[in-house]
């Protein structure tokens, strides 16, 4: 069986961040929220022809009425070859629009897409089997999607970041041993290669990025020690240079960063983070979701729902509307056989669980979210189909 391995990742975090970003308990400023007391999300499993097994792994909206999302797709669960998943939101629905074509035997899978404008947007990932290494497509209005290619080194990139008004995006991801962070830097219609910062680490996987201004980004994700402990990844991009930001480990269990989303609008100026942390214990080890706020300066830990004795949350992604509008989606359930999606808000005040419907069987999750308005969220994600061959896309609404 084909599932998209990115979505059950389940990584290493501290609880604190030391050095130039400190990760404390603090409370969160009030500000202007939603109209909604408790939006309620629809859900629905859209099927595409050819393909019995599909995944989307994230969301862009450019308006309310135009969005993309991305992910792979399958012919059946021993496909080796194909092209990506890409889905089109415009005139009131969903479509499939073609991928840029795949090499002979190479499978394309895609992790994160971004816009510049309606008729330029950018979508990442790898591609593996003959070809393995760096994917990265391009849409450019009528043209549709292609690929280009990137400078060297090859890997995974996982996310992708497009800021229209200073006509730069960055796209991040692991080397192909994951054994560091890579990051690249669009500018003048070109891309180059940026040395991230030095990570000491047996395994490095970046997971976001996201940016406040053209010279101040934030790239997170885990990494695991030789020893096995993991710590959260986090580094800031101050205009010249990537920063690693400095991470002890509090908790036992450790925890990951998953999901990033920083929001120029807002003032001042701040990002959230969303993830996992994971507390002492044998047998079942409690998994409750991150939720930290950066400032620039640091890092604070804004409380959010958590889970309990079979409820395990894990928050994969987070987007926001404005400062007082967020969305973060996840999974929440026993284990990875068996979970439901998750979705939480932030009204400016507090974080809360909201009714979200887990359509399909068995694992199901959300693990991107785009709002182009405060009243308009899509959330996309996966789960297993009742008869076990696979998975199929989910997409949410609200």
């Amino acid at each position: 069986m084909i599932t998209s391995w990115r979505s059950r990742a389940f990584g290493l975090l501290t609880a604190s961040l030391l050095g130039i970003g400190i990760l404390v308990s603090a409370p969160a400023s009030a500000a202007p929220g939603r109209f909604e007391a408790r939006p309620t999300w629809s859900g629905s499993t859209p099927r595409v022809p050819g393909a019995s097994i599909t995944s989307l792994a994230a969301v862009t909206c450019w308006s309310t009425s135009d969005c993309w999302a991305v992910g792979d797709r399958f012919k059946a669960s021993s496909s080796n070859s194909g092209p990506a998943l890409i889905e089109h939101y415009t005139s009131g629905h969903w479509v499939s629009v073609a991928a840029a074509p795949a090499q002979a035997r190479t499978l394309d899978e895609l992790f994160g897409v971004s816009c510049l404008s309606a008729t330029d947007c950018w979508a990442v990932g790898m591609r593996s089997s003959a070809h393995p290494g760096n994917l990265l497509e391009h849409y450019a209005g009528g043209v549709g999607w292609r690929a280009v290619n990137t400078p060297a080194p090859q890997g995974e990139l996982a996310a992708i970041s497009c800021e229209p008004s200073v006509g730069q995006c960055w796209a991040v991801g692991s080397s192909n041993n994951f054994g560091a962070a890579t990051t690249f830097h669009l500018a003048a219609d070109a891309w180059h290669y940026v040395r991230p910062a030095s990570v000491s680490a047996s395994f490095v996987q970046v997971n976001g990025v996201s940016c406040m201004a053209a010279d101040d980004c934030l790239l997170v994700g885990f990494t695991t020690s030789k020893h096995g402990a993991g710590a959260a990844l986090a580094e800031r991009w101050n205009g010249h240079f990537w920063l690693r930001l400095a991470v002890v480990g509090e908790l036992a269990g450790g925890g990951s960063l998953a999901g990033v989303d920083c929001g120029p609008e807002s003032s001042p100026p701040a990002c959230w983070v969303v993830g996992q942390t994971v507390g002492k214990g044998s047998g079942l080890i409690p998994i409750h979701p991150l939720v930290a706020r950066w400032n620039g300066l640091s890092f604070s830990i804004v409380p959010s729902p958590s889970g309990g004795r079979g409820n395990y949350p894990e928050l994969k992604a987070v987007a926001c509307s404005g400062q007082g509008a967020c969305q973060a989606v996840g999974s929440r359930g026993a284990g990875e056989d068996d979970a439901m999606v998750l979705t939480e808000g932030w009204n400016a005040i507090t974080w809360s669980d909201e009714s979200s419907p887990s359509p399909l069987y068995g694992f199901r999750t959300l693990s991107g979210v785009a709002c182009p308005s405060a009243r308009d969220c899509w959330a996309v994600g996966e789960g297993l189909v009742r008869s076990g061959e696979g998975t199929r896309m989910i997409i949410e609404h609200f």
